[in-house]
């Protein structure tokens, strides 16, 4: 099926109260009001290879953390074929405990993490079967946090050195023996690097970059920090804002090395190894809660927050940061935009507003289709160029990657509950949890 983007009235986003989004199939009427002018404006951008975070050494079919190996939800594995006639096989499921953290694929093992009876457990399973090759469990409190609890940092991995990074909801930062489980080192976000425990718990990702660890345990003694990810000793911190729950990303811009960090103020790019702040831009939302992740491509950064705050671009032009543009047409809880080509694709929705499946301008914002989901929220990645989709209620689809309208190849129920953490793909499978913490595994 075909929805393009002229079934949709597409309204300024810059002086309209009022916008409506009239679906082509005529059965979703979304409207919302802004109160105050928005910022339009077109950015420049110059085409350069793909370059968001470092890309980590591995294997392409590897899915090394949060929005994958490159922390851009690009899959080094392209899906070939679509699922009208035949939805992907249900190859095993598994039971981790609550969560809503992702999982990380490497050396045919999967990481995962969960919380029952008061304690969090990492499992490192076959990517075959499911099987139990070791766990590690410590105590932690499930901490409901207005979810069903339990960690919601998605692990990293380092394949080279056979490591795993894990963070739990309290700030527990350990570093993991991949072939035995066995803990190498653990770091307290509050009693070793002065953090501050934001109000729903820590949820950002640890970010491996090169031999650093980079961390966010937030706070006037660093709010961004880099570790030696062999020992865990502090090498640098940089900033002094209270943490979010968004993960950071590193990119090079003007030939340096930057991290993105999306926190309680707004948008901070740093540079390593000193953690000097470079630009600071304001980014306030209700609860000054900001927790998608940041999108690099050319110079320019896509955010997006959710409870009416919206989107925006802001480029790193000229060494600072500045706004090229913010929009409504998009509002993103926790759930992280992605880039493919010139274009974004998103799910926009938060408490107040039901799930769309959006594609936007990465250059200008302007919107160029929606389509409706089930529930209020959902998480988009891209395998070739096709986008996999999962939706909060556990349905899976997929579509074209594709500006000129959205186009079905098919989808099935994965899961039931409600499902938060992104899904992955590795080794030509599908791997997708819910909050309560089932774990199942499809073959592509």
């Amino acid at each position: 099926m075909k929805i393009p983007s002229g079934g949709l009235i597409l309204a300024s986003r810059s002086s309209i109260l009022i916008v409506a989004h009239v679906f082509a199939a005529g059965c979703c009427l979304l409207v919302s009001s802004c109160s105050e002018k928005l910022k339009s404006g077109t950015a420049l951008i110059a085409e350069e290879k793909e370059n968001v975070t470092p890309p980590l050494p591995g294997s392409p079919d590897e899915w090394l953390g949060h929005l994958g190996s490159s922390r851009n939800g690009h899959s080094g594995y392209a899906l070939e074929k679509d699922w009208l006639d035949n939805e992907p096989e249900l190859l095993w499921r598994r039971e981790l405990g609550k969560g809503a953290a992702g999982v990380a694929v490497a050396d045919n093992r999967v990481v995962a993490v969960g919380n029952r009876a008061g304690s969090d457990t990492v499992y490192c399973l076959s990517v075959d079967d499911g099987s139990e090759q070791w766990v590690l469990s410590y105590k932690c409190p499930e901490g409901k946090r207005m979810f069903e609890g339990g960690p919601a940092a998605t692990p990293t991995i380092d394949p080279v050195n056979r490591r795993v990074y894990v963070l739990s909801h309290q700030g527990e930062l350990r570093c993991i023996d991949m072939t035995n489980g066995n803990e190498l080192w653990m770091r307290d976000y509050a009693k070793d690097l002065q953090g501050r425990l934001p109000q729903y718990g820590f949820a950002g990702a640890p970010l491996l970059s090169g031999g650093t660890l980079i961390v966010q345990p937030g706070g006037s003694s660093g709010s961004v920090v880099g570790l030696d990810a062999a020992t865990g000793k502090k090498l640098w911190a940089g900033g002094a804002d209270n943490v979010s729950y968004s993960s950071p990303v590193s990119f090079k811009h003007d030939g340096r090395e930057m991290i993105a960090s999306f926190n309680a103020h707004g948008l901070v790019v740093l540079t390593p190894p000193g953690g000097e702040v470079v630009a600071r831009i304001p980014w306030k939302t209700s609860y000054k809660i900001n927790a998608a992740t940041p999108c690099y491509y050319s110079g320019h950064l896509f955010i997006a927050s959710g409870y009416g705050k919206g989107a925006g671009l802001i480029s790193l032009a000229g060494g600072g940061a500045e706004l090229v543009y913010e929009t409504r047409d998009i509002v993103c809880q926790f759930q992280s935009p992605v880039r493919s080509g010139g274009y974004i694709y998103a799910v926009s929705g938060d408490n107040s507003n039901k799930a769309r499946l959006c594609c936007l301008r990465f250059d200008d914002g302007s919107l160029q289709w929606s389509v409706p989901l089930g529930g209020n929220r959902g998480n988009v990645i891209v395998s070739g160029d096709k986008l996999v989709v999962l939706t909060e209620k556990g349905e899976v689809l997929l579509c074209d990657a594709a500006p000129d309208g959205f186009v079905d190849r098919g989808r099935f129920q994965a899961l039931g509950g409600r499902c938060w953490a992104s899904p992955a793909i590795a080794d030509g499978k599908l791997f997708v949890r819910n909050n309560a913490g089932r774990l199942v595994c499809y073959g592509l």
